[in-house]
């Protein structure tokens, strides 16, 4: 994913395809993208996230101010303290959520400018005002997560005794260990935050937004912030390295599964998904619908941004005054356009209606028409659009005109312009399927698929450190037991050429063409990898990714992988020599593959060359593999394929990198 088109997600997806989506989690919208998280996105969240999820909204309620006098005249205070927070910088790395419109479109609705709240009013008895349940589903060094979680800050100072305020955090646990999108170091913070949460729930956001400012070191940081917080540094630290800490994190990933958080943050306030603005005030607002005659609530402005103005199905919602007393909201009807989805009755997998939705809530002045490829209709369409693959989205009218558009120009940047007509690029759409009959059989011959031969291939995209390419790995590796000499099982690496502008942190040549996400060393086990699968098979394969997987890491594998290698009875000599001799040419190789699939998340998964967006389960690997068999073989029945679904109990996230 382009890295400035991630940035406009705000959300890292760990998993999920409603997309994975308008998580748009990184991460969209939230994944209101997922994948739109993952990030992505995560991060697609969000994430995106996976994978598309559908952006909701929700009216704001107007409330009248009966003490404004009172507000306005302690609100210079928290004013003050806001112009002097720091800013933080949005983490680039370009995680996958799904498709990358539904992250910018996600964005449209969901980023807001950030707005001061007024400073506490004085309150005698709390608690006769109730209380609102708020939860924050993160990731600790989620740049994303770590944005609201300072939102938020200046609303639990101002109505903290009201507000039952939990985090709970996203990340895997497969066999006692655990996986993040960040890595091990943002584990250990979820671990640190949750031992706080847990000991000194009061002094949880005074500690977590201490932390926040270096969320590199999170670990570093436990004293300095303990102190700051007015707790117990040494409590802290016992419970984060102990058994304590991993079974609140294991509970706390329940948690998070439970509530279908698939990006960073996915936030619940008084038991429903929130979906407004990010800033102080949104946050206040959405809090003191629980609460009865509050005193800083009754001073609220109608509304702070156009993000309080969504309560009119239909109908743009615009907050005029915004954040004064004399706020309100104006509704207009968007911009009359049309969208026209070509699509293929051949295409087993370019269902339509996801993204359509998702467009319907960004564009709310649409019709919609289909129409199939091989019509007339659809030939002149193809031929006059420049069409390449399906679905295909074309819009006409004056899209230029539409809310969605005038609001936030990054949007543009996912259309290009024929004639008077707009059409979303493919890379925005996430379209596969190509239409052109010969260009396709040209592709089948690149990945080596062959139709018709009654063995199935899959090929599946990954990086040895992306945590969930790791959970992929380990998912399909039960179906290659359950199908191996049967079907063809080929992995693949996601390869990026100046990736953070290249150099030798993330890259294996000096041209900076070859790079990994996650550094050099992730680069280098990818070609060691490749390696072993060319030279000694199948089985050797599964056996030295799953022990690596396990024992080593991003920032070790160089000079860890021998040990493991041997360890599984592989001759490291031989990996060796294939390393060096051979690097440049396989890493050449893969790139080629990443350009002609346009494959850039791990994981991005491929069956009989269309890609593969069912569950990553064994059982899902299985079943898709089973459905490509002419003559299915005994392997592929109801009881062996059972059997897979109790295999690998946390496998099936859906997050990318």
């Amino acid at each position: 994913m382009d890295e400035n088109k991630k940035d406009e997600i705000g959300h890292e997806h760990h998993a999920s395809d409603t997309h994975e989506t308008a998580h748009a989690h990184e991460h969209a919208a939230e994944h209101t993208v997922e994948s739109s998280s993952h990030e992505h996105q995560h991060e697609a969240g969000q994430h995106h996230t996976h994978e598309t999820a559908v952006v909701k909204t929700s009216g704001a309620r107007v409330v009248k101010a009966k003490k404004a006098k009172k507000a306005k005249r302690k609100a210079k205070a928290t004013e003050a303290k806001a112009k002097e927070a720091p800013k933080k910088k949005s983490n680039k790395t370009p995680y996958i959520i799904g498709g990358i419109v539904v992250a910018i479109i996600a964005l449209v609705l969901i980023i807001r400018a950030l707005s001061n709240s007024p400073a506490p009013a004085n309150v005698d008895n709390p608690g006769q005002y109730g209380k609102s349940d708020v939860t924050f589903y993160v990731m600790s060094q989620c740049p994303y997560g770590v944005q609201v979680e300072d939102a938020f800050d200046p609303v639990m100072t101002e109505l903290g005794e009201n507000i039952d305020f939990r985090l709970e955090f996203i990340a895997n646990e497969n066999a006692g260990s655990f996986q993040s999108l960040h890595g091990a170091p943002e584990v250990e913070g979820d671990i640190i935050q949750l031992c706080v949460q847990d000991k000194y729930p009061k002094q949880l956001m005074r500690f977590v937004t201490c932390q926040n400012k270096d969320v590199q070191d999170l670990r570093g940081s436990i004293e300095k912030c303990a102190k700051q917080a007015g707790i117990d540094a040494a409590e802290i630290t016992e419970c984060a390295d102990g058994a304590e800490g991993k079974k609140l994190l294991s509970e706390s990933i329940k948690k998070s599964e439970a509530a279908n958080a698939q990006g960073s943050p996915t936030i619940y306030i008084n038991g429903q998904a929130y979906q407004g603005g990010r800033d102080a005030a949104s946050f206040k607002r959405a809090v003191c619908k629980a609460l009865k005659g509050h005193p800083s609530c009754e001073s609220m402005p109608v509304c702070s941004s156009d993000a309080d103005c969504a309560g009119t199905p239909g109908k743009i919602g615009l907050c005029e005054n915004a954040g004064s007393k004399d706020s309100k909201c104006n509704y207009k009807d968007d911009e009359k356009i049309s969208l026209t989805v070509l699509n293929s009755k051949d295409c087993s997998d370019c269902d339509a209606s996801q993204l359509i939705g998702v467009l319907s809530q960004v564009f709310l002045n649409m019709d919609v028409k289909q129409v199939e490829a091989s019509s007339s209709e659809g030939k002149a369409l193809i031929k006059s659009m420049k069409l390449e693959k399906a679905p295909a989205f074309v819009f006409n009218g004056d899209v230029d005109k539409t809310y969605a558009w005038t609001a936030n120009p990054r949007i543009q940047g996912a259309f290009r312009k024929v004639g008077t007509s707009m059409v979303l690029v493919d890379e925005a759409t996430g379209a596969t399927y190509i239409l052109d009959p010969a260009k396709r059989q040209e592709l089948e011959k690149l990945t080596g698929v062959t139709k018709g031969d009654n063995k199935p291939q899959i090929d599946f995209y990954v990086m040895s450190y992306c945590p969930f390419g790791n959970q992929a790995e380990e998912g399909i590796e039960p179906a290659y037991q359950l199908l191996k000499g049967k079907a063809d099982f080929n992995p693949r690496y996601v390869i990026y050429s100046n990736y953070q502008g290249g150099g030798p942190n993330y890259c294996m040549d000096a041209e900076s063409k070859y790079c990994s996400m996650h550094g050099v060393q992730e680069m280098n086990q990818d070609i060691r990898e490749i390696c072993v699968h060319n030279y000694m098979g199948d089985d050797a394969y599964f056996k030295f990714v799953l022990a690596m997987n396990k024992q080593c890491s991003a920032s070790n594998a160089d000079s860890c992988w021998e040990k493991v290698a041997k360890s599984v009875g592989l001759d490291a000599v031989k990996i060796k020599d294939c390393e060096k001799n051979e690097g440049l040419a396989l890493a050449e190789s893969e790139l080629k593959l990443n350009k002609a699939l346009g494959v850039s998340g791990s994981p991005t998964i491929f069956i009989e060359g269309a890609q593969y967006n069912g569950d990553r389960s064994a059982a899902g690997y299985a079943q898709a593999l089973c459905a490509g068999f002419d003559v299915k073989p005994t392997e592929c029945g109801a009881s062996s394929l059972a059997k897979l679904g109790s295999t690998n109990p946390a496998e099936a996230a859906s997050g990318s990198c």
